[in-house]
């Protein structure tokens, strides 16, 4: 999110606590969002325990760290 600095009224960039990828669901920590090679602001997230095989693919990267915050929080086949 971009906000203003009352001060000097420039613009400055927040990060929310929504924008940082949670822990996996098994316990492991989420990489960083790395973009897809060929494709247009696309990116995945993925654990990084190697018998675990969650990720996440999205379309901006925003939405790409959103579906992994919910996905990491559920436990579902």
């Amino acid at each position: 999110m971009i906000t203003r600095n009352q001060k000097n009224n420039h613009r400055v960039l927040r990060k929310d606590a929504i924008h940082i990828p949670l822990n996996c669901r098994c316990g492991g920590k989420a990489s960083k969002p790395q973009a897809i090679a060929d494709c247009e602001n696309r990116w995945v997230i993925r654990c990084q325990v190697e018998q675990c095989y969650a990720y996440n693919i999205g379309q901006g990267l925003v939405d790409t760290i959103q579906g992994w915050n919910r996905l990491s929080t559920h436990f579902y086949r």
